[in-house]
């Protein structure tokens, strides 16, 4: 099993186990790449990271680990809980001609995401020596403009996708939940097809559960281990970790990051790569398997998950039968 981790690298910091991506805290940039690169150089782990433009000033130089580029449109306040913060990149606003204010890229017409991604890919090969090859969109939001885009500057692989699901600003509803990279089509991304780059979906668990130390807080480590022995135990040939680097200044989330890439270093036959070191593997067909989760302890998420399981299967079967 090839076994990536993705962080999207931004100011913020953590708050309950929430991060807040409040942009005058730049210790999450500062210290969260610096925490999370020693505890991967611990278990021999590689990271990528997706970097927003406004960011590099802080970014550590000469890293040896992959740097891809994020992006996060618009400058609106964003509101949560008892905090607040701008959504947005600072260095896009100021470069860039956006003709909304919007913090979903799929939003902007094909011009204007063509004009942030080309100027946020060269500042960060500007900045930081590094052409980037991956790509994260803010808030998971893009369309096919977006891949359009990415091909136009030569990106060659985007991990925005969190399959089997949907939002008021991104849809990867079509995607199965255990989804392996793909090569999208041109009129539909969510299809496969034979455009010149990779889509490589984030890994899922049961209930749409992010793989990320950050998920933890609402369904704890167990839950997320016992993600990677289902997709380890059918011998899936990749397993996506995505988190956000103003976790990494959290002594919790740190501690549950640095538990679970214990727990998977020890398992055989595991390859940590960058994202640029994978490619599309041959056909495999993954099932759902909740067995796995019966360990977790999360009894009430379990419960849960078994009604939603047997819903899903049940809307099938009455779609096949055209009941």
């Amino acid at each position: 099993m090839d076994v990536i981790i993705v962080c999207h690298t931004e100011f913020g910091f953590v708050s309950n186990g929430e991060v807040i991506y409040d942009k005058a805290v730049k210790s999450g940039v500062e210290e969260g790449v610096k925490n999370l690169i020693s505890l991967a150089d611990k278990y021999n782990a590689k990271i990528t990271f997706a970097v927003c433009p406004e960011v590099v000033d802080y970014f550590p130089k000469n890293i040896k680990h992959e740097i891809g580029l994020h992006i996060h449109p618009g400058y609106a306040r964003y509101n949560y809980k008892n905090f607040s913060w701008i959504a947005g990149d600072l260095y896009l606003k100021e470069n860039c001609k956006q003709s909304i204010n919007s913090s979903v890229l799929k939003d902007y017409s094909y011009e204007e995401q063509l004009d942030m991604v080309t100027k946020g890919r060269n500042y960060i090969i500007q900045k930081l020596g590094m052409d980037p090859k991956v790509f994260v969109a803010g808030r998971w939001s893009l369309n096919n403009n977006t891949i359009k885009v990415l091909i136009e500057n030569k990106i060659a692989y985007d991990c925005s996708a969190v399959a089997h699901v949907r939002s008021d600003h991104y849809d990867w509803s079509k995607l199965p939940r255990i989804s392996m990279p793909y090569h999208p089509d041109a009129s539909d991304y969510q299809e496969k097809g034979n455009l010149g780059m990779l889509i490589v979906p984030v890994s899922q668990a049961l209930l749409n559960g992010i793989v990320s130390p950050e998920s933890t807080i609402k369904y704890g480590l167990s839950w997320i281990k016992a993600c990677f022995l289902e997709y380890y135990k059918q011998k899936s040939p990749l397993f996506h970790i995505c988190l956000h680097s103003p976790s990494m200044t959290d002594a919790h989330l740190l501690s549950a990051m640095e538990k679970f890439l214990s727990f998977i270093s020890k398992k055989e036959n595991i390859n940590f790569k960058f994202v640029s070191e994978i490619k599309e593997y041959p056909e495999k067909t993954i099932r759902g398997n909740i067995l796995p989760y019966f360990f977790a302890g999360n009894y009430n998420i379990l419960k849960s998950g078994i009604k939603k399981v047997f819903k899903i299967r049940n809307e099938q079967y009455h779609r096949q039968n055209n009941i």
